[in-house]
């Protein structure tokens, strides 16, 4: 999938299923009223209708920002959204006696490049420059140990339990969401599945999403964690500002 927005915004979006018997994930990259809406959920794999999952979180997203902007401000679109998604998952939850559960990163960039983000789980959004890399953290239970300074983020890619989330929507009636905001002037925004940034080192994405249009690093991103061994779905949205 390949767009191109105001102001010269050009962004891709690809999913691969890697070695999994279906794919998880679901994204959405668009324009909606005057901002640009990116959006990566991974269904939990092992539980019940991830896959659902994953689904209803980008549809409920995609319906509050229709709903909210330009009205309401995009750090609460997101929060409302969030909220939504984790009532609406919780419920299908109780309702069939299930456990389904998914991550979720989002963001909404205005015309003048200014970012909100929002994120639970362990999908990522990423902004990257020439200098620098910067991304959301990882609600999970081995980013904890690499805040507490006993892991450091070389070895957290390899630590065996670096799949346990400590927060995913759906699972319990209450969620905390991180909020974030970035200015993307100059910058390229990458949003992934953990397929991608669980294998491939960030000094990698940033070499890959500077050499190229967006299309063309979505599917070298693809072919980064496929050659690093990833046998997870893979998402990953590019755009460039």
């Amino acid at each position: 999938m390949q767009g191109r927005g105001e102001s010269g915004t050009r962004y891709a979006a690809m999913s691969d299923i890697g070695g999994r018997e279906q794919n998880e994930d679901a994204y959405f990259a668009g324009r909606m009223d005057g901002y640009h809406v990116f959006a990566v959920a991974d269904g939990l794999g092992g539980h019940a209708s991830g896959e659902v999952a994953s689904r209803m979180a980008v549809e409920i997203l995609t319906e509050a920002a229709r709903e909210g902007l330009p009205e309401t401000s995009p750090a609460a679109v997101l929060e409302r959204a969030f909220q939504r998604i984790n009532a609406a998952v919780y419920s299908y939850n109780q309702e069939r006696n299930l456990n389904a559960g998914t991550t979720l990163s989002a963001a909404i960039v205005s015309g003048s490049g200014r970012c909100w983000i929002g994120t639970v789980g362990d999908c990522r959004t990423h902004i990257i420059t020439s200098s620098s890399v910067w991304h959301t953290r990882d609600q999970s239970y081995v980013q904890d140990l690499v805040d507490a300074g006993v892991l450091s983020p070389a070895e957290a890619m390899l630590h065996p339990k670096k799949n346990i989330l400590t927060q995913a929507l759906g699972l319990a009636a209450r969620v905390q969401v991180d909020l974030d905001r970035a200015e993307l002037a100059g910058a390229v925004l990458v949003i992934s599945s953990d397929g991608l940034h669980d294998y491939v080192p960030a000094r990698t994405i940033q070499e890959i999403v500077l050499a190229g249009d967006p299309d063309t690093a979505c599917r070298r991103l693809i072919g980064a964690a496929r050659g690093a061994a990833s046998t997870d779905n893979t998402t990953v949205i590019v755009a460039r500002f």
